[in-house]
C-alpha cells in the first residue's frame, strides 16, 4: 500500500530540476541568476560580494547519493562581503498555474504542501528558506534549521493552506522558493515569526541568525534532492528521467548550441542585399515569448555557399513556439536561401523564465 507513495511518481514534484542533473547554460558561473544549473537562480548582493555557481557530481560517500541522486548545486563564496544588505540566496519561482492546479487548497489550514531538500554548508550555523506567494498580497512562510559543517542534511517542513494567500492560475510567478545562505541584518529581525504564514516584509523574512557565510571566503553551499509536493507527508525523491526533465526545463529556457561533433543548421532567406531571416522552431512551447542571448562567433551561408562569419543579429519576432532572426552583414540576393552554423561554442539561448 505504502509503497506508491514512495516511488517515482512523475507528478509530484513541484519543483522542476530537482535533482540538479539539467545545465543547458553551462556547469559554472560567476554571474547571478539562473547561469548554471537549470531553473536555480543563484542571486547574490552586498559591497564586495561575489559568488561562484556550479553543478557538481555527488560522489558515492554523500547521503544523497544512495537515494539515487547524481549530482548538486553548489555555491561557492570567491569575495566576502560584511555589508548589513549583503545576501545570497538560491531560489526558484513555481510556476502559478502549476501552484493553482496542484491540488493544493492554499486557503485552507487543512490542506499541505511539504518541502524536503538536502542541504550542505562548509560554515556551520543556522541557516532557513522561506516560500512566497506572489499574488495578491504576498505571505510569506520561513523555517530555519542548524548545519554542522560539511555535513549532509535532510531538511523537511510541512505548511498548511492560510486564506491570504492568493495564486493566480496563470503562467506568472506563484510560489517563491527560496533556500538563504546569508541574510545580512537588514532583512532579518530578532523577533520574526516563523514555521507559520506572514505578509511578506523584507525588512523582516526570519530571525537575525548571525549568519557569516558570506563573511568566510572559499565557503560553500550546496543544495540537492529537492522536492515540494501536496501533503503532510515527505515522501522519497521522485526521480525524473534527463529527458523528462529536460523538456521541462525548456518551457522556461531553450538552448541551440554548436559542439564537438554537433553542428546545428538554421534555415531562411534573404529579403534584401545584406539582410535575412532566420527561422528557429522550439522543440515545445515555451512559458511565454522568450528573449535571445546569443554568443559565439556564427557562420552564415547564402544561397551560393559562400560563408560568412562577421554575420549580427539586429533583431528577432519571438512567439512561444518559435522564433524569427534577422541576420545582417553577409550578402545575398533577395528571396533566395540562405542558413546559419553553429559550431563548437556558439549558443542560441531562448529564455521564458520567470
Amino acid at each position: 500500500g505504502g509503497s506508491a507513495d514512495a516511488g517515482g511518481l512523475t507528478g509530484r514534484n513541484l519543483i522542476i530540476n530537482g535533482a540538479m542533473q539539467v545545465a543547458q547554460r553551462g556547469t559554472s558561473s560567476a554571474s547571478a541568476g539562473i547561469n548554471s544549473v537549470d531553473r536555480w537562480n543563484a542571486a547574490f548582493g552586498g559591497s564586495g560580494a561575489a559568488v561562484t555557481q556550479s553543478q557538481e557530481s555527488l560522489s558515492s560517500s554523500d547521503a544523497p547519493y544512495a537515494l539515487g541522486l547524481r549530482n548538486y548545486f553548489r555555491s561557492t563564496v570567491t569575495g566576502t562581503s560584511t555589508d548589513t544588505s549583503a545576501y545570497h540566496q538560491i531560489l526558484q519561482y513555481v510556476e502559478a498555474q502549476n501552484m493553482a492546479q496542484s491540488g493544493w487548497n492554499l486557503t485552507s489550514t487543512s490542506s499541505f504542501i511539504t518541502l524536503s531538500f538536502w542541504v550542505r554548508s562548509s560554515v556551520a550555523g543556522t541557516y532557513a528558506f522561506y516560500v512566497e506567494s506572489m499574488d495578491g498580497t504576498p505571505q510569506a512562510y520561513s523555517h530555519s534549521f542548524t548545519l554542522s559543517a560539511n555535513t549532509w542534511t535532510k531538511v523537511t517542513e510541512t505548511m498548511p493552506g492560510n486564506s491570504n494567500i492568493t495564486i493566480n492560475n496563470d503562467n506568472g510567478q506563484g510560489l517563491l522558493v527560496d533556500v538563504v545562505a546569508h541574510f545580512g541584518t537588514d532583512y532579518t529581525t530578532s523577533g520574526s515569526t516563523e514555521d507559520a504564514w506572514k505578509q511578506f516584509d523584507g525588512a523582516d523574512v526570519f530571525k537575525d541568525y548571525g549568519q557569516n557565510w558570506l563573511n568566510t571566503s572559499g565557503a560553500t553551499f550546496d543544495l540537492t534532492g529537492f522536492q515540494l509536493e501536496v501533503g503532510s507527508t515527505a515522501t522519497d525523491f521522485g526521480h525524473r528521467s534527463y529527458g523528462e526533465e529536460l523538456a521541462l526545463c525548456q518551457r522556461y529556457h531553450y538552448s541551440v548550441q554548436g559542439a564537438t561533433g554537433q553542428v546545428p543548421e538554421l534555415f531562411g532567406y534573404a529579403y534584401a542585399a545584406n539582410s535575412h531571416v532566420i527561422f528557429v522552431p522550439f522543440v515545445r512551447q515555451m512559458r511565454a515569448a522568450p528573449s535571445l542571448d546569443a554568443s559565439g562567433t556564427f557562420t552564415g551561408y547564402n544561397s551560393s555557399n559562400i560563408g560568412d562569419n562577421t554575420i549580427t543579429f539586429s533583431s528577432n519576432t519571438f512567439g512561444k513556439d518559435s522564433a524569427s532572426i534577422i541576420v545582417n552583414n553577409f550578402t545575398a540576393s533577395a528571396g533566395t536561401p540562405s542558413r546559419i552554423v553553429l559550431l563548437d561554442g556558439d549558443k542560441l539561448n531562448f529564455s521564458a523564465e520567470l
